[in-house]
């Protein structure tokens, strides 16, 4: 299931032509109450982040929703460093009126996984501008657990390059970089791109 809380009728319009049709389409505003973890735990809510006065209503709001349930920032305005802001603070993903039906289908699948979705500018604006204490942190140390392939890969991955465009630089199958994903995901402990972004920048 996937619930939409938005006042604004041409947003919802958008976002039911976006999604895919095998998912159940719900609008919803404050019944959370009713969403029991068992039933929803792979369900996500798209919030439509315009219908608030600023970024700290959102926040607020985004802390009254059950944590069971993943959440995608939705605006007709995308801005990096708000962006920035609601995926730091729990934010599964954040898209806007541009995005494509496959990069919607992209998102939230990978949302339902329980990874975080972001487009590269997205991706490497938070990797340069995110506060990391790296004292303790050397990088070389984690890429010497992957292969060469694998470090590859990752690097690809933590400059923001998509899993098509990085099997179009290395010549090699797209289910392939899918699997170094996961072995790299499951080597270094991380659960996503951008912590895997983070780990090897910092």
């Amino acid at each position: 299931m996937i619930y939409i809380n938005s006042k604004v009728d041409e947003a919802k319009d958008y976002l039911k032509k976006q999604i895919d049709r095998k998912y159940s389409i719900k609008y919803i505003e404050d019944d959370f109450f009713n969403l029991k973890k068992e039933f929803y735990e792979k369900d996500i809510l798209i919030l439509d982040i315009d219908q608030f006065n600023t970024i700290e209503n959102v926040i607020e709001y985004f802390n009254t929703i059950p944590k069971f349930l993943k959440v995608i920032a939705f605006s007709q305005n995308l801005k990096l460093a708000q962006g920035t802001i609601f995926i730091k603070n729990g934010f599964k993903s954040y898209l806007g009126n541009k995005t494509s039906k496959l990069i919607f289908a992209q998102a939230i699948k990978t949302v339902i996984d329980g990874s975080v979705w972001l487009y590269p500018q997205l991706m490497n604006f938070i990797i340069k501008n995110i506060n990391i204490d790296t004292q303790n942190n050397n990088s070389s140390q984690f890429l010497d657990k992957l292969s060469a392939r694998e470090q590859n890969v990752a690097n690809f991955v933590s400059q923001g390059y998509s899993n098509k465009d990085i099997s179009q630089k290395l010549g090699i199958q797209l289910v392939t970089v899918k699997k170094h994903i996961g072995s790299i995901f499951l080597k270094l402990n991380v659960k996503d791109r951008v912590a895997l972004a983070i780990l090897i920048n910092s």
